[in-house]
């Protein structure tokens, strides 16, 4: 992926790839005093030291895990069952991670940038049928980018980024993200240029990421609950929220405008200018609605 060091990195870029088959990096030596279970005795994690991080460290992560654990089970209830044994790994460099139902993949460890909350949101709610893309992306990396925001290490909310894009004319029309026919060439698009590619699916992560978070704190997350992982989703929006994607998409859009702008050194921290500069030069058919 592209390598933006600004905070735009920290953010979604927490980006998980939860329908792609990454190359699982090599396993090290088990220890056994790397392996947490859960208080409900449900789930065994077993923690893969890949890059030698001090032990003390990875004390530091399974109590993370511990805690993600109570309050992922604890948010929104699904048919999902998963994993009673879930390996993770924890790797070097600061590619995206990727959660699956039996393992995760952790990367940007020692920057602490780790996004361990939405890993585990995945792997612990489920993903589509049985980890496919049959349920498309959006109420499923949106709620996972939202407890991240909420319990994990993200100090920055989506709204914030999302005023930025408004802002600058940038807006992916909710219709298309939601919509299993465009999905996919939002949230893994198969473009040649990498860093349009990338950029594209950032920002539909952010999206989602930032209208699922609207419609928990407005709306309450057991709404949202209803419609996780729904394959017609806007009919089924429709029919929990009794408004119109469209709708609500304009109500989401009133409350972005109504955020504080960044400030200029927040937006160079982030390398937004940058991020905005590569965004320019992807196809506008994408910011327009059918």
């Amino acid at each position: 992926m592209i390598k933006f060091r600004g905070y735009i990195l920290i953010l979604v870029f927490l980006l998980t790839a939860c329908t792609q088959a990454p190359v699982v990096p090599k396993e090290q030596e088990k220890s056994e005093e790397n392996i947490v279970t859960t208080p409900d005795g449900k789930i065994t994690f077993e923690v893969i030291n890949n890059i030698q991080i001090p032990q003390e460290k990875v004390e530091t992560i399974k109590e993370e895990i511990l805690a993600a654990y109570e309050v992922i089970k604890n948010s929104i209830h699904t048919t999902y069952v998963p994993s009673d044994r879930i390996q993770i790994f924890l790797n070097e460099g600061n590619q995206n991670s990727w959660g699956f139902a039996k393992e995760i993949l952790l990367y940007d460890i020692k920057d602490d940038r780790y996004p361990l909350v939405h890993e585990m949101t995945h792997s612990i709610l489920g993903y589509g049928n049985n980890f496919d893309t049959s349920s498309g992306y959006f109420t499923q990396e949106g709620f996972a980018d939202y407890m991240e925001q909420k319990y994990g290490n993200t100090t920055i909310h989506s709204h914030q980024i999302m005023k930025h894009f408004i802002d600058s004319n940038k807006l992916i029309p909710i219709s298309k993200l939601i919509d299993t026919n465009y999905a996919h060439s939002y949230f893994r698009p198969k473009f040649t240029n990498e860093y349009e590619k990338n950029a594209l699916m950032k920002m539909s992560y952010i999206h989602s990421s930032s209208f699922i978070s609207y419609l928990i704190d407005t709306y309450g997350i057991e709404k949202f609950e209803q419609i996780y992982n729904d394959k017609d989703l806007a009919k089924k929006i429709d029919e929990v929220y009794g408004k119109h994607i469209d709708v609500l998409e304009k109500e989401w859009i009133a409350l972005i405008n109504n955020q504080t702008d960044l400030t200029t050194n927040e937006k160079l921290i982030m390398d937004l200018y940058n991020f905005v500069s590569v965004i320019d030069k992807i196809d506008p058919k994408y910011f327009t609605k059918e």
